[in-house]
């Protein structure tokens, strides 16, 4: 890989101004590559994890849910947020028993993935049950 160490950004400072059940806002002023500073609005979350599961017939599993930021219920993957300390893969077998009454005889790990890295730290890990 190329060197990117000209991309980085040094935090200045960092300030909290929301701390929450499931987030964390925090504004960093960091210095640019090119000597200019600017503010970062920075969520932080804890991580989650999501299950792909499909019943002995091959269909796959879902949920619907409210969601409030988009004002509307869809339809989504069982998944949910890492508790302190939890493994993704016991979150993983939790949330689909919880959301569904599923249970898997087997899971595989498909990929562990950044959601939003714009803006937030959330790393989700999809699984295959």
């Amino acid at each position: 890989m190329k060197d990117t160490q000209h991309l980085y950004e040094k935090t200045i400072s960092s300030q909290t101004i929301y701390e929450g059940k499931v987030i964390t806002l925090k504004v960093d002023e960091v210095l640019l590559p090119n000597g200019h500073t600017a503010k970062r609005e920075i969520v932080t979350h804890q991580g989650a994890v999501a299950v792909m599961a499909l019943t002995d017939e091959g269909k796959l599993v879902a949920v619907r849910q409210f969601r409030k930021p988009l004002e509307q219920v869809i339809v989504e993957l069982p998944a949910g947020k890492l508790e302190p300390g939890e493994e993704p893969l016991a979150c993983a077998k939790r949330e689909l028993q919880e959301e569904t009454g599923y249970q898997a005889k087997d899971y595989t790990l498909l990929s562990s993935f950044f959601t939003s890295p714009g803006f937030a730290n959330e790393i989700l890990h999809l699984y295959l049950a």
